[in-house]
């Protein structure tokens, strides 16, 4: 949609896209163009014709002063975009700096800019009124303002902003004097110093990492996203067992984790610290989050996450349902929900494990592995049924597993119909470039779908909560596993008998399994217990067991 809009009064403007509700371009949240609701033209300015779908909305700052009688300043003023009359997460904002020529007193600064910062003609361009370390002439230059020695309140002067790209010091940054997040990692330039170490006791305020670097220790997390997990971003976490995300401290609305992964599609954002991939009555297609490739999947993987899907009273039968992908499909991809990557363009091989929601009765509706080699697919396994009933929600742990010996595994907990279909055998092989993704959809606008705690751990013993670590010290014992955030966990100690052995008359067990303690709460991606031994005598062996979600 095109128009020209007219501003002829001197002021602070704030530019916006809103698409609730039909949309429109709002300047100071009163719109200047509207569009219908059904999306097809635009009023207030002349009828626009408009064919909907993703669009990529710029704005662009022009002049003209026909009769040399008007001066335009379009500055770096970013604003305050946080209320509820428009969302800025689709666009971005264009910065640029521009003044009239001017010079009345030939100091080499324009007239205009001098009276728009001082109301006065009195600066020199050698001058620093504001004691930045950068002159008037460099400052106009940059973009910077000459009367605020750090003009994007980043916490670090103009003059220390050497926007090169590279730490030197405090003193000579790298970062960008009017970018107040330079690498856009999600901290302030002015809380990273790779010169100072990362403090635990206030993350928030020394990081330790390089404002120039979204990914200081090269970890495939943001310094952001690692500070809000409570992690030091200057030490790479173990990235070889897989990846972990459970969507916790993210502000609702977030479309991009930090991570590397990407989330596409209009109904696809954190929402109360779970990921939202369809919403009840609203018609926004397509939807999906995709990972990227991670090292020895080929190997064989293990992936579990909980599914939550709610369908809205009044409103029909279930609308399709979702899937989960593993294949030579893009980042970015939206697939095709509940048919897995099926004719997606440049897909040739994937494994779909699939739960389809669409219309109730259908046969095929249900629950299936499929797999898609050179670019033809094929299901493997299927079990025909209804997901859910209308206006009713389902929920549960959805556990799947890719095993290049002996095939695919899928299970799902609290569905009408639950997949439990074990070693299907596959002719599809994977790959250490395949991308990781679930895909859903909305076809009549009647479901709300959430992801929450997705786990995918290499290996396919099926158990991403393994104990890793047992350390002694006198009586007292240190158990570590690797685990789930939001799980609950039972500890069990099992003696054997004074010789040792195994007790051959309880089926190989070694000795009895006694409870030490069944509530267990998981602390993020790795959890710890401790547990007394009465008498060092005797061997002790422990397991841990998953029991489900926390309340």
């Amino acid at each position: 949609a095109t128009g020209t809009i007219f501003i002829t009064e001197p002021g602070t403007y704030t530019f916006g896209f809103n698409s609730d509700d039909g949309g429109g371009i709002y300047i100071d949240d009163e719109p200047v163009i509207v569009f219908d609701d059904n999306r097809g033209s635009a009023t207030s300015l002349g009828a626009v014709d408009l064919s909907w779908g993703e669009h990529n909305v710029e704005f662009l700052f022009w002049e003209r002063g026909g009769g040399a009688q008007c001066q335009l300043f379009a500055h770096n003023e970013i604003g305050d975009f946080s209320g509820d009359a428009f969302d800025t997460s689709n666009y971005k904002l264009l910065e640029t700096s521009s003044a009239p020529d001017e010079d009345a007193d030939n100091d080499g600064l324009p007239d205009g800019w001098e009276e728009h910062f001082f109301d006065n003609l009195d600066q020199l361009a050698e001058g620093d009124p504001d004691s930045d370390g950068l002159n008037n002439s460099e400052e106009f230059e940059i973009g910077t303002k000459p009367n605020n020695n750090d003009s994007d309140d980043d916490g670090y002067l103009d003059g220390f902003e050497t926007n090169t790209g590279k730490w030197i010091s405090a003193e000579d940054t790298g970062t960008n004097p009017i970018k107040a997040d330079t690498d856009g990692d999600g901290l302030k330039d002015g809380i990273e110093n790779p010169d100072l170490a990362f403090d635990p006791q206030n993350p928030e305020i020394q990081t330790g990492s390089d404002p120039n670097m979204v990914d200081t220790d090269g970890d495939k997390v943001s310094d952001g996203s690692e500070i809000i997990k409570g992690r030091d971003p200057t030490v790479a976490q173990e990235t070889t067992r897989g990846y972990i995300q459970d969507f916790d401290g993210y502000p609702d609305g977030t479309k991009d984790l930090g991570d590397g992964s990407v989330i596409t599609g209009a109904a696809a954002e954190v929402v109360g610290g779970r990921l939202q991939l369809t919403k009840d009555g609203r018609e926004l297609g397509f939807s999906s989050w995709t990972i990227p490739a991670i090292p020895n999947s080929s190997q064989g993987f293990t992936v579990t996450f909980d599914l939550e899907i709610t369908d809205g009273p009044g409103n029909g039968n279930p609308a399709d349902g979702l899937s989960f992908n593993y294949g030579d499909f893009r980042l970015g991809e939206q697939g095709a929900a509940e048919e897995g990557m099926e004719n997606r363009a440049g897909v040739n091989n994937n494994i779909s494990f699939e739960i389809d929601t669409w219309e109730n009765g259908n046969p095929e509706q249900g629950v299936n592995i499929a797999e898609q080699i050179n670019g033809s697919k094929s299901d493997l396994f299927h079990n025909s049924g209804i997901i859910l009933n209308d206006g009713a929600s389902v929920s549960g742990p959805v556990t799947i597993v890719y095993d290049p010996s002996n095939g695919a595994s899928f299970t799902t907990e609290g569905l009408n119909t639950n997949a439990d279909f074990e070693d299907v055998t596959l002719n599809f092989i994977g790959d250490d470039s395949f991308n990781f993704g679930i895909a859903a959809r909305v076809g009549g606008a009647n479901q709300d779908l959430f992801i929450d705690n997705f786990v995918l751990s290499l290996g396919t013993l099926g158990s991403p909560f393994q104990i890793t670590d047992i350390t002694k010290e006198g009586s007292e014992v240190t158990l570590t596993w690797t685990s789930s955030p939001n799980r609950i966990y039972l500890v069990e100690r099992s003696e054997s008998f004074e010789n040792n052995n195994i007790d051959s008359n309880n089926d190989g067990v070694i000795g009895f399994w006694e409870e030490v303690d069944d509530s267990v709460e998981s602390e993020g991606e790795e959890t710890t217990f401790k547990d007394e031994i009465i008498d060092d005598s005797k061997k002790v062996f422990w397991r841990v067991k998953d029991m489900g979600k926390a309340e």
